[in-house]
């Protein structure tokens, strides 16, 4: 038997090689019907929210960026606030901004109503398809969406794949044996 949710998502393609979490944050607001903010936007916040936990990498790499900014009077078009008022792209001359292009983030799923579930199996995704829910899943890696099953045979998780930038791979299945063995696995569970 194959299952989707209704109106799967469509496909989102990551814009860098670091944002399949913003490609798939963006999937997932859109199927909620919630406010879906530019991958640079998301990339962002979630590059201020890992320095304000206090990664001592990256706020070193993020306060030197900064002074090289300075130092270049590179000062427009960084944030999402500035971008949002000027209508621009984000400044192809900061550093800042090439931080963000390069860094991989972590889902927001607490502003999406999702948690990280410690339970993945076969059964929960039924019942979360069954129930039109998404499930975001994710190693180190690379996120993806899932928003259907088939079980007839082997269980495969069928999902938005935002990889290649620029492109996404459309629908990606994915074997619940190599599912289970990947290593840092994360289930998002809405």
């Amino acid at each position: 038997m194959s299952r989707d949710v209704t109106g799967p998502p469509d496909l989102v393609a990551q814009e860098t090689g670091a944002w399949c979490f913003a490609a798939a944050e963006q999937m997932v607001r859109a199927y909620l019907n919630m406010e879906v903010p530019s991958q640079y936007g998301i990339a962002y916040a979630s590059l201020m929210l890992l320095i304000s936990q206090g990664d001592p990498d990256l706020l070193l790499a993020w306060s030197t960026a900064a002074e090289t900014d300075l130092l270049l009077a590179v000062d427009d078009d960084i944030t999402p606030e500035q971008l949002e008022v000027s209508g621009n792209p984000p400044n192809p001359d900061s550093e800042r901004v090439a931080m963000v292009k390069r860094t991989y983030g972590i889902f927001n799923h607490w502003d999406l109503g999702g948690a990280i579930s410690s339970s993945c199996l076969p059964r929960d995704f039924r019942e979360d398809i069954g129930s039109d829910k998404l499930v975001v899943i994710g190693n180190r890696n690379h996120y993806y969406v899932v928003y259907g099953y088939t079980d007839a045979g082997p269980f495969i998780l069928r999902a938005r794949d935002p990889f290649p930038p620029g492109l996404g791979a459309g629908t990606r299945l994915i074997p619940w044996g190599d599912f289970n063995a990947w290593e840092y696995k994360v289930v998002i569970r809405f």
